[in-house]
Formats: structure tokens, C-alpha cells, sequence
């Protein structure tokens, strides 16, 4: 049964259009007696009451489709008619008012009105009481459907159309409101004029972040509001929740804000803690609103006098517009300082730029400010142009290593870079520059600006390979660069005064151009290089220890060159590369009085040579691998440069080995070991297309050569020749394939090891002028560099002093490169290595195969797993807001992201990163230096997560700094084990108990140590 009414009709009025739904038989009329004198008009008369009390027949005008339908009225009227059962409706269309015929269709369609919808099995109307009952079962509940909203009932919905309100009676009513979550309760009165519902024993839920549940005794559900009291709530989705929250009065403003008050925590039936309140926003997306504050339990109730208490994240957050939002934030810290922290960051999609700008300003207790910022930004303005920086800045170094609990800080550098590169339509320019503040001495070196420009290359009568003669396709080319970089260093005593300690401005520039001509290239080049060694003592009195004054000292080299080379291929890959080139140079410096002003060096002619090769050596394979391949490729480069007659002040200012005879040769060397991986199947799709492609073959020439013999001697010259083209052409098509999936098992390539070691060169005049052969190399140092697919993020890097010198310069060399002896005596002086190791690791997997005993298990053999999966979360990265660090870095997102898991997968899954460096000079007096960085996460059970990461100073035997996590998943909390340690000395442990789905809401206990400015301890 199913009623519709308008608003605007009274309940008695639209109730009278019952009789119309539902047409009842009237009764029949007795026909007149056969004696009676019959009258046609009365007769017809009483043949159409008689119609009238049939039940309705089948009418041709029922199968005139009516334009007012909806389609599922059409259905259901075509099913009335067949004497089917109407399917039945979903929600969505009982909201849409089910079946109705044209003219109930117009009503409802009619402007000012609003229709409400009654259905049920049955309905029984009071005339005097003016109450409607709407009767419902189990399988068919009475329902009321107004403006979007929904009310059923599994016994009965009661309307009084004097008051205006409908009730359930049962023990189960829903109310769906327009928009939103339903709400289920026992007992629901719902009042139409105010729109205001009224439910006991009330469950819903509503989104924020998570799903939450809300259970309570009386809930007064309105458009705008839902309202309540002794209400309990959880995200927790298990019939007995493990926590929840309970609140006397509670409000929710529609996709707005959620307040109640007081609120009581309780872990299962155990109370764990109260809040006078909690204002939750229920908006999707960003809203502004309060920050909610970090502090912990003992900075309310302190464990010692010497704690300083401190709270951070006081503040609000401003959700601006759609591209961009602010936040400021206040930290105080008892003893310490007071700092103020300001976020601001923007994305401006439809221009393509996006980026942030974070500072903060610090009050310290002893009346000094500081300020630290960190900013990053990113501008596509258009398809040719790019625009990026970021900047950081700490004003004092002092404060960072005092006050940052974050082990990474102190001991990496403040960077700051930016750029500006365009694409023009003859060639690219860069504009870039870079800044960079050390902690560990106070060092700041900056490159501003550096400008590079390149032009695109140009070619010149263009043809296509076949037809080109030897002047097609010269190729011009050319570029130009600048670079000036500072360097500012601690301010030094005139006494120690150290000319490579002193602050520095260092300014580089260049043009070059080549011109190729096939094989023939001809390059030119101007450099100039300028060095200014700022505050050198001038006058400096040893008595006195002072200097009459200081002055900036300076040196400028201006160079050219013009070479000429041709390249010849002699044998595959083997090439020969001889060149001409002619050089000068020009040298102004204020050490020098000879060279105050520019004094040019003889022009010199140099002759040269390279000759570069691979050669190869092939193995058979092992395991899995088909073949082993050994490349080698040496280098030889030989250059000769005949005597020059230079001048007195030539020879003074240049030296003679710059103007002497010079003969070199340059050697380098690199290798690879490669393997063929086994690919079978591959192999035997090319073995069976061979054995298709000759039995093709075979199959072709032998019908070809019938239809040839069939064909005569007329044609059969004409038509072997066309046989012999098709068979070569089928042929070539075979082998094309073939060849294809030849090289498909080619492509399958890894590589085992790759040693890349470092370029020498031996200088014969050098070697002939000292009666010593081991002078002519240089440098003095080797260095190789280890890297392999079977272990990705492997690289190795080794570096050996060669010689050890003794005794005393001699007067046959410039400085200390001559001396006595020099003896052959490898000395490794530098090491440098680092690896990355998962579970996943093909070598751990093949290992746990074997442990399973034959369990089948698939692994790439260039697996790594030691690298970060996409979108993994570090546990240990900062955001803006961190207390523990003095640099607010990061975006507002990261501090918003909630718990932070190491992700290092399922039970038993690890991840590992080692790093290990070492420096070992020769000279024992220098001090050396070990140290190992590692990484570790892992999950030893399904609820435990385990990150650590620390640096080892093996010199010194002990850790330099540790980052310790351990998360806990309590369901729908998560606990976290913090312990962190810098290099500096401070370190703090946390202990933090946080809501998964409202990270705001935490409970912590923190202790820190830190070092104050009189170097005592400080709790």
C-alpha cells in the first residue's frame, strides 16, 4: 500500500483520493422482467452500471505509453496488466515515489509543493482522531518518505496530522536523513513542521577522519544538528569496542564540528582518563581551526626539580582557500627559550606551482634572538620555463647543536639551493645558485650565481647519409659559463694565520665551441679563473704578535686553447684519435711582483693521441646464468709538447717545468663482468621457429617447383626466377624472427661486477729530470669503484696512496714533488662502501628456499629490497612542528599524517642499509677516522615494528647518536618507544600513546637531557 500527499492538502482531504487508488466492485442491478416492455434507453443505462461493477478489462489505452511516466511506473503498470508481481523497488526508487499514473505524475511534479510519501501493508485512518496508522511487518516495514528524508518502522508508523508527528512503535526504527547517516533506534518521533526527531537507545555513525559509532540513550536529530546526551562513541568496529568514549552532552553540527563535554576515556570498562571537552571537525578536507597542544605527563606533574617543563604546538591553523593555508604555533620551553613558528605553504595546481615557507623566531632566557627558516617552492611557468629553490638558515649554529634532539640535524649540513632554467628556440639557459652553513665549524661556502648557456647545435647542408658528400652535415656548437663562489670561515688570529683557513671569493668563466666535419672536429676555448684570498695580515710584527693592517690578495689565470682531432675506427670498437692543439696562458697575482699585471706565457703546440678499445672474454655460465662476458676498456692518451724559448720573467713567473719539454702518457682502465640469464622458454620458441622455418621452406620450394614444371618452357624461366625472389623473402622474414627472440633472450642481461678505476698518467720529463721513473706518475693516489645488479645500492669505492716518500726536497724539482726516493708502497688511505639488504633479497629468498626444502619460490636475481618501496613512510622524518628539531623543515602534511610506522611489511620481513667510511693518512700523526652508519627496520611479530638507526665511530669505540623506534598496534591506538641521541650529546626518550585515527589525540611521557651554555648537564 502506498499513499502520496501534498503539503499543501490537509490530511481528511488528500485522504479522499482513496477511493480513486483502489476502486471497489459496486453492486449489480437486476435486469427488468421479459414482460415488461423493454426500453432501450433505460436499458442502456443499466448495461453501463453494469460494466461499471466488473473489474477493469483490458483497455487499449493502457498501452499508450504516458509521457508523464517515470520508467519504473511503466514497469510496474505493464506488470499489473500481465498479472505479474511488480519487482521490487530500491531505495532509491521508493525515495522516487515508486508507480503512479499521469496525473498523480503531474501533481507531483507541480512548483510549491512538497510530497510525502506513506507505505505500508495496511493503513487505518480516524476521522475524529485524524490519525493515520501505517501497519509493518519483518519483511515489509511502514515507511514515510519526505523531501529526501526517510522513517520505518518494523510494527508502525503513527501520524497525527494535528500535531504534525509521526512515531514508531516495534523495536527497531530507522530515520535517513537526507544526507548523512542513518540512525537506528528503538523508539523515533519525528516532528514534520520542525523537522526535529527525537530517538532512544540511538546508534549511528558519522565520518571524521575514521568511521565512529555513536550510541546513546536520547539523540535529537535536526537538518542542522544532532544533539544528545550519555552518549558513547568509538572508532573501534567490534561489538564490545576496546575503547570508547563517553560524554554527558554532545553536539554535531552537520559536516561541521563535533563538541562534547565532559568526555571520559575508557579502555574496555576502564576509565583512563577525562577531558572537560573535545571539538572534533567532521568537514572533509582542511578547516581552520585550534592546534591541539604536545606536552606530556611529566610536564604537569614534573618527576624532579631539574625537569624543565615545556609545551609546544599552541597555535592555529588557517585554511585560507583552496591553494594555500598558514599555521603559527608557539613553543615554550622552561629554562630555555620561547619560539614562535609560522607555516605557510601553497599549491596552485592550474599554474603548476607549489611550495611552503616555515620559520622560526626564538627568545632565548639570557635575552638573545635567533631565527631559523626553511622554504622550498616550484613554478612550471610555462613549457620552456622553470622555476625552483630551497632555502634554509639558522642564525646560530650554537643553537641548533644546544637544542635539537634530531640526530640527522647536527651532524648534516644547512643547504639551500635554487635555479632558473629557460629553453629558447637556439639554445638553453641556466640560472642557479646554492648556500651551504656547516655545524661542525662554522663553514658557510656559497656559488651565486652560476650561469651556463648552451647553444643548440647547428647543422648545415643537411643530407641523408646515402648522399651526403664529405662538407654535409657540419655541426656548430657552443656554450659560455660563469660561477662565483665564497667561502667564509672562522675569523683567525693574525698569529696562526693560515692563507687555505682565510675566507675566500673564487670566480670562474668560459666560452667554447666545436665544429664537426664527419670524422673532423675542430673546438676552441677561453677560460678565466680568479681567486681573492680576503683579510690577509699585512706588515705582521713577530715581536707584537699584531699587523699594521689587512688586505685582500688576489690571482687571476687567463687561458686558450684551439685543438684540432679526427677519429678513426680501425677494428670493431677500437678507435684512434689523433690531435693538434695550441694553448696559452696569461697570470696577474698580488703575491707575485714580477706579475702584478698580466704577464703571458709562451704560446705552446702540443701533439696527441688516443686510442681507445674493448676487448672481450667469454666464459661458460653457471646455474642460471648461460654465459659470462669479461669487458675490458683501456685507454691510452699521449701527448708531446716540443720546448718553447721563454723570457727571464716568463721562466720566473711560470716555472720551467710550464715552459720546459713535456711528454705524457694517460692511461685509464674499466671493467664489467656480464652474465646471460637462461631464458627456456625463449630458446624454445626459437628452435621451434627454426624447425618451422625450414620445413616452411621446404614445403614452399617443393609446391613452387611443380607449378614451375607445370608451367612449360615458356614461362617456367620467367616463373623460377619469381620462385627464387618469394623462397629468399620468406626466408629473410624466418630469420628476422628468429633473430627477434634471440635478441629477447639477449636483452636478459646482469651485471655480476663493474670495477671503474681511477685515470694516472706518467710524465716522462718529470720521470728523466729527478733519475727517478716513479715521479713521472701522477697523481699519487688510485682509486676504484665496485658496483653489482646481485646487490643494488652496493657501491664501493677504495682509494690507495701509491708511493711513500722520504728525505728531504731537493733543488731538482718545484716544492715537494722531487725528492730523494719515492718507493713503490701501497698504502689504502680512503674507503668508502655502503649496501642495501631485505628479506627480499634474491639471495636471502634462494637461501630461504633451500631452508623450506624445495618450497617453490619466485625471485628475480636483481631483486634488491633494500631500496624504500613507493610511498613508504620514514618513522624517523621531521615535520615543522617537531619540537626536536631547531629547523622547522617538512610541510604541514607531515605533521598532520598521524603515527608514523617503519612499514617494514609482513612478520619476518627486514630491511637493512650499511654504510661504512674510512680515512687512514699515511702520516701517523694525523689522526684517522672509522665510522659505520646502518639502518635496521623489521617486524618481529604481527604487532611490533622495530626502526633503529645509529652511526659507530670504530676510532673512537663508541655511538655517535641513535634513533630508536618501537610501535606497538593496539588495534585502534598505536604506542610508540622513542629514544634518540645526537652527536652532540643530548638525547631524550618519549614514550607516546596516539589515536590512529585522530592523531591529535595523544598521551606522552617525555625525559630530555641537554647541555646548557656553562657545558653542565640539564634535565
Amino acid at each position: 500500500m502506498r499513499l502520496h500527499f501534498l503539503r499543501a492538502a490537509t490530511l481528511p482531504t488528500a485522504l479522499g483520493i482513496l477511493p480513486l487508488l483502489h476502486p471497489h466492485q459496486a453492486p449489480a442491478q437486476e435486469r427488468p422482467p421479459p414482460e415488461v416492455q423493454v426500453d432501450s434507453t433505460r436499458l442502456r443505462i443499466f448495461e453501463q452500471l453494469e460494466r461499471l461493477s466488473r473489474p477493469p478489462g483490458i483497455d487499449s489505452t493502457w498501452y499508450v505509453p504516458d509521457s508523464l511516466l517515470s520508467d519504473s511506473a511503466l514497469a510496474e503498470r505493464e506488470a499489473r496488466l500481465s498479472g505479474r508481481r511488480p519487482a521490487p523497488t530500491s531505495g532509491a526508487a521508493r525515495r522516487g515515489m515508486g508507480a503512479a499514473d499521469s496525473v498523480m505524475t503531474a501533481l507531483m511534479e507541480l512548483e510549491g509543493y512538497a510530497l510525502t510519501e506513506y507505505s505500508s501493508e495496511g493503513a487505518d485512518f480516524g476521522a475524529q482522531t485524524k490519525q493515520l496508522v501505517l501497519v509493518g511487518t519483518a519483511d515489509s516495514r511502514a515507511r514515510l518518505i519526505r523531501e529526501g528524508e526517510e522513517l520505518t518502522a518494523d510494527s508502525a508508523l503513527i501520524y497525527s496530522d494535528e500535531t504534525g508527528k509521526v512515531w514508531s512503535e516495534g523495536s527497531e526504527a530507522v530515520y535517513q536523513p537526507a544526507e548523512g547517516d542513518p540512525v537506528t533506534s528503538r523508539r523515533i518521533v519525528f516532528d514534520l513542521n520542525s523537522s526535529f526527531g527525537t530517538a532512544t537507545d540511538a546508534r549511528t555513525r558519522y565520518t571524521a577522519g575514521a568511521d565512529w559509532n555513536l550510541r546513546g540513550d536520547q539523540l535529537l536529530v535536526g537538518e542542522e544538528a544532532v544533539f544528545g546526551h550519555d552518549i558513547m562513541f568509538t572508532s573501534c568496529e567490534e561489538e564490545e569496542p576496546h575503547y570508547h568514549f563517553a560524554a554527558d552532552r554532545i553536539k554535531i553540527v552537520s559536516n561541521n564540528i563535533l563538541v562534547a563535554r565532559p568526555v571520559r576515556l575508557y579502555f574496555a570498562d576502564v576509565p583512563v582518563m577525562w577531558l572537560p571537552f573535545i571539538a572534533q571537525s567532521t568537514e572533509r578536507g582542511r578547516a581552520s581551526g585550534i592546534l591541539n597542544p604536545t606536552f606530556s605527563i611529566n610536564d604537569i606533574v614534573r618527576t624532579s626539580r631539574g625537569y624543565s617543563r615545556r609545551v609546544s604546538n599552541i597555535g592555529l591553523y588557517w585554511a585560507a582557500s583552496e591553494y594555500w593555508d598558514a599555521t603559527v604555533a608557539m613553543d615554550w620551553w622552561s629554562g630555555e627559550h620561547t619560539s614562535l613558528t609560522g607555516l605557510l605553504e601553497y599549491n596552485w595546481a592550474r599554474q603548476f606551482l607549489t611550495g611552503r615557507m616555515n620559520f622560526r623566531r626564538f627568545w632565548s632566557e639570557d635575552g638573545s634572538t635567533n631565527l631559523a627558516f626553511d622554504a622550498g617552492s616550484s613554478w612550471q611557468a610555462s613549457e620552456r620555463t622553470s622555476l625552483r629553490f630551497q632555502a634554509r638558515y639558522a642564525s646560530s649554529n650554537d643553537l641548533v647543536r644546544r637544542t635539537s634532539f634530531n640526530p640527522r640535524e647536527v651532524v648534516q649540513s644547512i643547504d639551500s639551493e635554487g635555479g632558473l632554467s629557460h629553453r629558447f628556440g637556439f639554445g638553453n639557459l641556466s640560472l642557479s645558485a646554492n648556500r651551504r652553513q656547516y655545524l661542525s665549524d662554522d663553514r658557510v661556502e656559497m656559488t651565486a650565481p652560476t650561469l651556463s648557456f648552451s647553444l643548440s647545435p647547428k647543422t648545415f647542408f643537411q643530407a641523408s647519409p646515402a648522399q651526403a658528400r664529405f662538407y654535409n652535415n657540419i655541426t656548430w656548437s657552443g656554450s659560455a659559463n660563469y660561477r662565483r663562489s665564497t667561502s667564509d670561515r672562522v675569523a683567525q688570529a693574525d698569529s696562526a694565520f693560515t692563507p687555505s683557513a682565510a675566507d675566500r671569493v673564487s670566480t670562474s668563466a668560459g666560452l667554447s665551441n666545436s665544429l664537426n666535419v664527419g670524422n673532423l672536429s675542430l673546438s676552441t676555448g677561453v677560460k678565466m679563473a680568479d681567486e681573492i684570498t680576503m683579510g690577509v695580515p699585512v706588515d705582521f710584527d713577530s715581536l707584537t704578535m699584531l699587523a699594521a693592517g689587512h688586505e685582500d690578495q688576489g690571482e687571476t689565470d687567463l687561458s686558450w686553447n684551439a685543438s684540432l682531432n679526427y677519429q678513426q675506427r680501425l677494428v670493431g670498437s677500437t678507435t684512434l684519435t689523433p690531435s693538434l692543439q695550441v694553448s696559452g696562458r696569461l697570470l696577474r697575482s698580488d703575491t707575485d711582483s714580477l706579475a702584478s699585471s698580466f704577464v703571458s706565457a709562451p704560446a705552446r703546440l702540443s701533439f696527441g693521441a688516443t686510442l681507445k678499445s674493448d676487448l672481450y672474454g667469454f666464459f661458460p655460465g653457471v646455474g642460471n646464468l648461460d654465459a659470462i662476458r669479461h669487458k675490458i676498456s683501456p685507454s691510452f692518451t699521449f701527448q708531446y709538447s716540443p720546448e718553447v724559448s721563454p723570457s727571464v720573467t716568463q721562466t720566473e713567473v711560470f716555472g720551467a717545468r710550464e715552459v720546459g719539454r713535456q711528454k705524457t702518457l694517460g692511461v685509464s682502465l674499466n671493467q664489467t663482468f656480464e652474465a646471460r640469464l637462461k631464458d627456456e622458454a625463449a630458446a624454445e620458441r626459437a628452435m621451434a621457429l627454426d624447425s618451422i622455418r625450414t620445413d616452411s621452406l621446404n614445403l614452399v620450394a617443393d609446391s613452387l617447383r611443380t607449378m614451375v614444371r607445370q608451367a612449360g618452357p615458356t614461362f617456367g624461366d620467367t616463373l623460377a626466377m619469381r620462385v627464387d625472389s618469394m623462397l629468399q623473402e620468406i626466408d629473410s622474414l624466418l630469420a628476422d624472427t628468429t633473430a627477434g627472440i634471440q635478441s629477447e633472450q639477449e636483452a636478459q642481461k646482469v651485471m655480476l661486477l663493474s670495477l671503474q678505476t681511477s685515470a694516472f698518467t706518467y710524465d716522462f720529463e718529470q720521470a728523466s729530470e729527478t733519475g727517478e721513473w716513479l715521479r713521472g706518475i701522477s697523481p699519487v693516489t688510485l682509486s676504484n669503484t665496485i658496483s653489482s645488479d646481485y646487490l643494488r645500492g652496493l657501491s664501493i669505492r677504495v682509494t690507495h696512496d701509491l708511493f711513500e716518500d722520504s728525505g728531504s726536497p731537493s733543488s731538482g724539482g718545484e716544492g715537494g714533488d722531487a725528492g730523494p726516493t719515492r718507493k713503490f708502497s701501497p698504502h689504502l688511505s680512503n674507503m668508502n662502501f655502503g649496501f642495501s639488504l631485505s628479506s627480499q633479497t634474491a639471495l636471502f629468498q634462494k637461501l630461504g628456499a633451500l631452508i623450506r626444502r624445495g618450497e617453490e619460490e619466485e625471485a628475480s636475481p636483481t631483486a634488491t629490497g633494500g631500496e624504500e618501496e613507493e610511498g613508504e613512510m620514514d618513522p624517523f622524518a621531521s615535520n615543522p612542528l617537531d619540537e626536536g628539531s631547531a629547523i622547522p623543515t617538512g610541510t604541514r602534511s607531515q605533521s598532520a599524517a598521524g603515527p608514523r610506522r617503519s612499514g617494514a611489511g609482513r612478520v619476518g620481513e627486514w630491511r637493512a642499509n650499511l654504510r661504512y667510511s674510512l680515512q687512514r693518512p699515511r702520516d701517523e700523526t694525523r689522526p684517522s677516522n672509522q665510522m659505520v652508519q646502518s639502518t635496521l627496520s623489521f617486524t618481529p611479530t604481527e604487532k611490533w615494528e622495530v626502526s633503529w638507526q645509529t652511526s659507530y665511530d670504530v676510532t673512537r669505540q663508541s655511538f655517535n647518536d641513535h634513533l630508536i623506534r618501537l610501535t606497538r598496534d593496539l588495534h585502534r591506538w598505536e604506542a610508540y618507544f622513542d629514544f634518540r641521541q645526537t652527536a652532540t650529546g643530548n638525547w631524550s626518550f618519549r614514550f607516546e600513546v596516539a589515536l590512529t585515527d585522530n592523531s591529535d589525540l595523544h598521551f606522552d611521557y617525555q625525559q630530555r637531557s641537554v647541555q646548557d651554555q656553562s657545558g653542565s648537564r640539564r634535565f
